[in-house]
């Protein structure tokens, strides 16, 4: 049976044509459930379910809801980064009937493997795109979608998301407010919209503190720990070195603290050390490092409640869903 995409105008009579059965059947199923035999409850149930008719008002309360098929497309599932996103998007699926299947795209090609449908379960009820733009399906999309970071203005689908640029001033004013006047930012890939934002964020606190931009501080990473290392010797050389370093994520930034204690260089005493994401990690580096922590669990656990009203047939209006941020400081700032 074709799954038709969510649809706020399907009516009681939509299901019964479906289903083959009469709209009293229907209403009866609603009514007194006792009074239909399982296989016609079943196809009454099949049909809502495939024109997303809404079960709850067909089905009696406390009665057993189909287990819905939600699909989770990743970046990179192998990063820490989103491993609370993904335990926050479990739990509430559970509690919200919906079975996970997860799709790592680090080394595949979403569009190639949707159009051919390889790796991909039939008949899923919901998408879900972490870390990724979903816009090149927009035209073949066949269930509906939500997306956790990044936002864009100009994206068709609600989007769960935390505010990067205020984020991002903040941790730097911060380090300004404590003393510091050379500030290094070692950004993430440059075309991804969530760097543009946190390097704005930098720029602008820069601006607000009438400080000069030094554009040697300015150091471009890949997320990595290893371009945290290599981007430690090149801002070490400068003269004179910065006094603190704003790393776009925890992973660039343990490879800042890592590689300056190999310099000799005391942290936080010579140089603080901000990250961002505020992954488990930071806890245990040495000395444990500040950062800004997103709520990535409740980031999750509201993409579900999005999609379910999307495939409940309820109206969204609002395209962006912000969360708020938190700057954790630990010992690498002084």
């Amino acid at each position: 049976m074709k799954n038709i995409p969510y649809l706020s105008s399907t009516t009681m009579r939509d299901v019964a044509l479906q289903a083959g059965v009469s709209a009293a059947t229907v209403s009866r199923v609603f009514t007194a459930p006792e009074k239909v035999s399982a296989k016609t409850r079943q196809r009454v149930e099949i049909a809502a379910h495939a024109l997303g008719y809404p079960l709850s008002r067909i089905l009696p309360q406390g009665a057993n809801l189909p287990w819905r098929k939600v699909m989770v497309i990743i970046s990179d599932i192998t990063d820490s980064f989103y491993s609370e996103m993904i335990r926050g998007i479990e739990i509430q699926a559970k509690k919200q009937h919906c079975t996970i299947y997860l799709f790592d795209c680090a080394y595949q090609s979403v569009e190639r493997d949707f159009k051919h449908a390889k790796g991909v379960p039939e008949g899923y009820d919901g998408l879900i795109c972490i870390g990724i733009s979903p816009d090149h399906l927009a035209n073949s999309r066949t269930a509906p979608i939500v997306v956790i970071n990044p936002y864009s203005s100009e994206t068709l689908f609600p989007t769960v998301h935390i505010d990067n640029l205020t984020a991002s001033f903040n941790a730097v004013d911060y380090l300004i407010q404590r003393g510091h006047q050379r500030i290094a930012c070692l950004t993430g890939p440059e075309e991804l919209t969530l760097c543009q934002y946190r390097r704005q964020g930098y720029l602008q606190a820069l601006k607000r503190n009438n400080i000069t931009l030094n554009p040697y501080y300015l150091v471009r990473g890949d997320f990595s720990f290893t371009s945290g290392i290599s981007a430690t010797d090149h801002l070490m050389q400068l003269t004179p070195p910065p006094d603190a370093i704003f790393c776009h994520n925890d992973k660039m930034a343990l490879g800042v603290i890592y590689r300056a204690k190999q310099l000799g260089i005391a942290i936080p005493k010579q140089m603080s050390v901000i990250g961002f994401d505020g992954v488990e990690e930071c806890q245990y580096a040495d000395p444990p490092l500040s950062t800004i922590s997103q709520p990535r669990m409740a980031q999750g656990e509201m993409a579900i409640t999005l999609l379910m009203d999307l495939m409940e047939g309820k109206p969204i209006t609002n395209r962006s869903y912000l969360l708020e941020t938190e700057l954790v400081l630990r010992q690498s700032t002084r």
